[in-house]
């Protein structure tokens, strides 16, 4: 399994468009926050809960990418029939399959956790540095929304493998990755809202729950953090039990 892990962690590092994914999705919620605090650190009114939301927010962009990284890891696979020859040295499929998911997911949970630790620091840095006052103590909602930004993403990648797994085509999976959470569903759920006479089905819609795990403050009536966490994640189990199991059955 060792040398299956480090199989997969090589094909993933040495593709070119991981890295240029990558870089993007580091790059835009780190430079939106630092500009940010820079431009806005020196009214009165921008503190802890403002540069927590932009770091949290702009991190939704960071996941989505990173589930675009993790699909496309598979879709590749099938789509230049590089798979087959992983599948003949390795004819336990879900070995593969839990391996490559499990080198994609490890690197994007990496690379959030180090968007958000540089994000506040610097962006707290530069923020006092322009007369703001920034203090953890002040906002007790601003922790956890930083490690649900950081679990937001390690599911999104669990998602964006699935729907890989599932389709085995990098323009389906990456469209409905793309397209459902930031249309779709909010267009399903507000159709279901009014069919039913429910206000909080489109708050339960499982991306839009999964996107709560971001927030600094969580205002409505919608699922908790935990609670979202939980939800989205076995969504994002889900799909991949789903994909692994579709894999199992048809040919390479």
């Amino acid at each position: 399994m060792i040398n299956l892990l480090h199989a997969e962690w090589i094909k993933l590092r040495t593709v070119t468009m991981n890295w240029v994914l990558g870089i993007i999705a580091g790059a835009f919620p780190l430079a939106v926050t630092l500009l940010t605090a820079y431009f806005n650190g020196d009214s009165s009114e921008f503190g802890t809960s403002d540069l927590a939301s932009v770091l949290g927010g702009t991190t939704v962009v960071c996941a989505l990418l990173c589930g675009v990284i993790a699909a496309a890891s598979i879709t590749s696979e099938f789509g230049f029939g590089t798979i087959r020859p992983t599948f003949a040295a390795t004819p336990q499929r879900l070995r593969v399959v839990v391996a490559k998911g499990a080198v994609v997911v490890l690197a994007t949970t990496a690379l959030a956790t180090v968007v958000q630790l540089v994000g506040w620091f610097a962006g707290s840095a530069i923020a006092r540095g322009r007369g703001a006052t920034i203090d953890l103590a002040e906002v007790p909602t601003a922790v956890p929304a930083m490690v649900g930004a950081v679990v937001l993403t390690a599911l999104m990648s669990l998602a964006g493998y699935g729907f890989g797994l599932i389709t085995r085509s990098t323009p389906v999976a990456v469209s409905i990755l793309i397209v459902w959470p930031l249309i779709a569903e909010g267009l399903v759920g507000g159709l279901l809202g009014l069919a039913t006479d429910n206000d909080d089905i489109p708050r339960w819609m499982p991306f839009q729950a999964g996107i709560r795990l971001a927030l600094v403050e969580l205002v409505d009536d919608g699922p908790s953090r935990l609670m979202a966490g939980g939800y989205f994640g076995a969504v994002a189990l889900l799909l991949v039990a789903l994909g692994a199991w579709a894999v199992n059955r048809r040919d390479a």
